[in-house]
């Protein structure tokens, strides 16, 4: 009989040596756990940067400091949507939008945020109009990328709750 077995399914034509499918594959999640590996380790440098910015505080003010503090925490929030996604990914081998449209957002938001501050410190420049417009820019990206973000959970209830 020349049926194969379960187990025979990963070998290759001579039974011994694995498909190429299977080092790929193996391949692939290597590279993703690295990947995970170098997020996490920068996460810890970020919250290491972040408490120094609050030790800081008497240098730069509070005002500065909390914006600082704000941006890095934001960044960790988006290492933390990236190895989510990371983790997603090997675990159920499918790739989904929403955590790169989360990702995206809070990107958009940290740019707000430094925007903003800039436009605070141009008042009365030529640079202060071009930084209005960004904002204008900025505001559209946030709606098209929330919008993205509602109709793709809408379309993944649908898929999961049949009717």
């Amino acid at each position: 009989m020349t049926e194969k077995s379960a187990g025979d399914v990963s070998k290759g034509s001579s039974g011994k040596e694995p498909r190429l499918a299977d080092v790929l594959g193996l391949s692939e999640r290597v590279v993703y756990y690295v990947a995970a590996v170098a997020l996490l380790v920068t996460v810890g440098m970020l919250f290491v940067s972040a408490g120094e910015s609050v030790l800081r505080v008497t240098e730069v003010g509070p005002l500065g400091t909390a914006l600082e503090v704000l941006d890095k925490v934001l960044l960790i929030f988006i290492f933390a949507e990236l190895l989510g996604t990371i983790s997603t990914i090997v675990r159920e081998r499918e790739v989904k939008a929403e955590p790169f449209l989360l990702i995206g957002l809070i990107a958009v938001v940290r740019r707000i945020l430094g925007v903003t501050v800039s436009i605070e410190q141009s008042l009365g420049t030529p640079e202060f109009t071009s930084l209005l417009l960004e904002l204008g820019v900025l505001t559209g990206l946030v709606l098209a990328l929330t919008s993205a973000l509602y109709f793709t959970r809408r379309m993944e209830g649908r898929r999961e709750s049949p009717r």
